[in-house]
């Protein structure tokens, strides 16, 4: 079999096209730092890569709500724990105000007067807002303001919950009906249940006067008190609970993207030593390539004759 000077150079030419393509690809390896600079270079890997990448973006998106309802909660308690010491001052001063024989008019104004203050700071502290700008107790309604200030619940009765694990959700933080509102009340007949705002601003008129029997509302006053420092303090139970929860969960799933980044790296990044030998050899491959092919393509019989 005969082959053609033509042919024979254009299998040279054609193999050291393929040697640079070679040292080419692995020069955008080694700049890109990925080993598959295409789907086609390998499909499964690519697969894989795109799965893998899935399941990061949904743990840093848990990750992320993680951080909102840890911080919501953080939020709350602080709340919670600013409220039970104005309850605690209010009870307070119930008690002093059932001394009646001993106050004189001006003691009992006095005391109105802080009692009014408690009571608009525990409305301020129900209708608190977020970092951006979400009322903490309105649940599922959160831009709205769980409480006007004729002291109606304007939230949501429903909790809102957020997603931080593939199968776990979790509440944000408490319904200020549950914390503010539902007070069991022994006011009304039957009883029944009101809100702490209503229970101050009775108190207030009793010292006022203008609230009948003076003792009977005071003791009433003394009790919802009583009854709203259980509920907060169930809410400061539930507050510490999820906010373990949270940092467990917080744990696993920085566990997992650690695990899953390693697994994608595996796949998806070069090997530098690896990829920098194979092209040094490559490219000695390709410059001997070029030389033998010059020296060969000056070759002729005429040099002989």
């Amino acid at each position: 079999m005969r082959i053609s000077t033509s042919w024979a150079q254009q299998l040279s030419v054609n193999a050291m096209l393929n040697q640079q393509a070679k040292v080419s690809n692995t020069q955008m390896q080694l700049s890109t730092g990925l080993k598959s600079l295409t789907p086609a270079d390998d499909p499964i890997a690519a697969k894989k890569v795109l799965d893998f990448q899935q399941h990061i973006d949904k743990t840093t998106q848990y990750q992320e709500n993680v951080d909102v309802a840890k911080s919501r909660n953080e939020l709350e308690s602080s709340v919670l724990m600013n409220s039970r010491d104005g309850l605690l001052r209010a009870r307070d001063l119930a008690v002093q105000a059932l001394n009646e024989g001993v106050l004189k008019q001006q003691d009992k104004t006095a005391i109105a007067e802080e009692i009014k203050k408690i009571q608009s700071h525990m409305l301020a502290l129900a209708n608190t807002q977020d970092a951006n700008g979400e009322y903490i107790f309105s649940g599922a309604l959160s831009k709205t303001p769980p409480f006007d200030q004729s002291y109606v619940f304007q939230g949501s009765q429903t909790q809102r919950e957020l997603q931080i694990g593939p199968e776990r959700r979790i509440a944000d933080g408490d319904l200020g009906y549950t914390v503010f509102e539902n007070i069991p009340t022994a006011s009304a007949a039957p009883p029944a249940t009101r809100n702490i705002f209503d229970t101050l601003g009775d108190f207030v008129k009793a010292l006022e006067g203008t609230v009948t029997p003076y003792h009977g509302t005071i003791n009433e006053a003394l009790a919802d008190i009583d009854h709203t420092l259980e509920k907060v303090g169930d809410a400061e139970a539930r507050v510490g609970a999820r906010l373990r929860a949270l940092d467990d969960q917080a744990n696993q799933n920085e566990s997992y993207l650690v695990s899953m980044q390693t697994t994608l790296s595996e796949v998806k990044d070069l090997d530098y030593a690896e990829a920098i030998s194979r092209f040094e050899l490559d490219r000695a491959v390709l410059q001997a390539s070029q030389q033998s092919f010059s020296k060969v393509q000056n070759l002729s019989l005429f040099n002989y004759l």
